[in-house]
């Protein structure tokens, strides 16, 4: 992996159908807690992905190498008192995630494609982002926005999460389009080391799709280009 120190967890997605979702959530809900983001676990979920002059995330992505990087602007519940910076690292179904903070004008700024305020930031995300800027000229791509229901347990630090009405925006437009069709979920499955086996009990017995070799990234850019992924 591209980082020994760095601490990878096992992360899983699936497309679940209306009913398996509500009946899966219900089961989930008596043995996992919400997380403590939002109310009840539920909140909103805005994503502004960034992409280099060679699309090389969204190919790499499409190719299936195994090690890639993927750099996002996230923000909560609408609201910019909290924005991240993210670069996920992903390897195989394993991930990692190096974060900074930024303010609403950085942001602003990242929007516009002016990154230069990095050089004087610490954090590794920083650096990185500003390196791939340099040689490859990263520009941001598509907004990924969807409401999110959690579940967390401290066995194997589990959090499990139903991700509905995701859309896609181009980056300078506010109109949004549907990315999967009306009723379907995304489920995805992050836990550290180990999941216990009272929660793969929990996922049993469902009709879930075959573990997705796709992303939200992915779904979105392609959505932007001519209709939902499902």
């Amino acid at each position: 992996m591209d980082n020994a120190n760095a601490k990878y967890r096992h992360e899983k997605k699936y497309f679940l159908d209306k009913v398996t979702a509500e009946l899966l959530k219900q089961r989930v809900s008596y043995v996992l807690k919400p997380d403590n983001a939002g109310v009840a676990g539920k909140y909103h979920i805005s994503s502004l992905y960034f992409d280099d002059c060679y699309n090389t995330s969204f190919f790499e992505k499409q190719d299936g190498v195994l090690s890639r990087d993927k750099f996002r602007a996230r923000f909560y519940n609408n609201s910019f008192n909290q924005i991240k910076l993210e670069c996920k690292h992903k390897h195989g179904d394993m991930v990692y995630k190096d974060v900074g903070t930024i303010s609403l004008s950085q942001y602003q700024m990242m929007c516009e494609g002016k990154y230069d305020f990095m050089k004087q930031e610490e954090a590794s995300v920083f650096k990185k982002f500003y390196a791939n800027h340099a040689t490859k000229r990263m520009k941001p791509v598509v907004m990924v926005e969807y409401e999110r229901q959690a579940y967390i347990h401290p066995a194997g630090n589990v959090r499990i999460t139903f991700d509905t009405q995701v859309t896609a925006s181009a980056p300078t437009i506010s109109n949004t389009i549907p990315v999967i069709a009306s009723g379907y979920t995304i489920l995805e499955v992050k836990y550290d080391r180990f999941i216990p086996s009272f929660i793969t009990e929990l996922l049993s017995g469902f009709q879930m799709s075959q573990q997705l070799p796709i992303s939200k990234f992915i779904i979105t850019k392609m959505a932007l280009q001519g209709g939902q992924y499902k």
